[in-house]
């Protein structure tokens, strides 16, 4: 996450106050502070990001990514199928189990009591015929082949994350990856909405379909940048006064009472921009 607004943008809802070394510092730890703070009440992120999603099918027309506006569509992937077997059939171990990260596999086997670790990276092994070669290569009761040959020189990387932890304790752990590509779509920026060039359905089960994109704003928008500035320039004047202080009062003259919740003008500014979920 990257802050919403900058130093100066802060001093100019201070007045173009001349600020000092320790309010500097005051100000560089509340910017990011407050911009995570709308972020999370936006559920959003407002820079762009670079996302790798599952969605599952649901026989409708539009599939809803969960951050928009789309800035672009890398991968549009989907009919996950077992391309990998993974097996311990050692004696010796009592249990056994396989799980894919996002940056390469984990294997788990414990023996007598004692738990045994391996790890393989995609980026050491770059194909899946590879990666199973290595994973045999560790010996141990542990085997691994591709399930098709036509799969044999895809890439590793491409067996997406949240699988596993799977037993493989002399059963077959299958491991999926999204063997099709989707080669015609439509893409509603703005709503964050994509749709299928030959007119049908996004259907299938869980996970059915994984969504490469990037999505954001090239630059964050004056109302975001205002309620920031906003808010940070309330929690600076309330470090100028005793933190316990409730409320003030100087009779006939002035009563005073800081507000300590989100400004209702920051709200304001931020509605138009809050990503409903439910």
């Amino acid at each position: 996450m990257s802050n919403l607004i900058t130093r100066g943008r802060a001093i100019q809802n201070l007045n173009d106050r001349a600020t000092t070394s320790n309010e500097n510092a005051t100000l560089d730890v509340l910017i990011p502070a407050v911009s995570r703070a709308i972020e999370n009440y936006c559920w959003r992120t407002f820079a762009i990001t670079s996302y790798d999603e599952l969605y599952p099918g649901h026989n409708r027309l539009e599939l809803v990514l969960r951050h928009y506006p789309i800035a672009s569509v890398e991968r549009l992937a989907y009919a996950p199928s077992p391309v990998m077997r993974v097996t311990n059939n050692s004696a010796s171990n009592q249990r056994a189990t396989v799980k894919v990260t996002s940056t390469g596999l984990e294997l788990i086997r414990v023996a007598s009591g004692t738990s045994t670790t391996n790890t393989i990276n995609f980026s050491d092994q770059a194909t899946l015929s590879a990666l199973a070669t290595a994973v045999t290569a560790l010996g141990n009761g542990w085997s691994a082949s591709v399930i098709d040959s036509v799969h044999n020189l895809r890439a590793s990387a491409d067996l997406r994350g949240l699988q596993g932890a799977f037993h493989a304790k002399d059963v077959d752990a299958e491991l999926k990856l999204h063997t099709q590509e989707l080669s015609s779509f439509h893409v509603d920026a703005d709503r964050g909405l994509l749709t299928r060039g030959d007119g049908a359905g996004f259907d299938g089960g869980l996970h059915s379909w994984r969504i490469v994109y990037r999505a954001g704003y090239s630059s964050v928008p004056d109302e975001i940048q205002e309620a920031c500035a906003q808010w940070v320039a309330q929690l600076f004047w309330l470090t100028k006064r005793d933190p316990g202080l409730a409320s003030e009062a100087i009779p006939g003259s002035v009563s005073r009472t800081p507000t300590r919740d989100m400004p209702t003008t920051v709200k304001i500014l931020l509605g138009p921009y809050r990503n409903w979920r439910v």
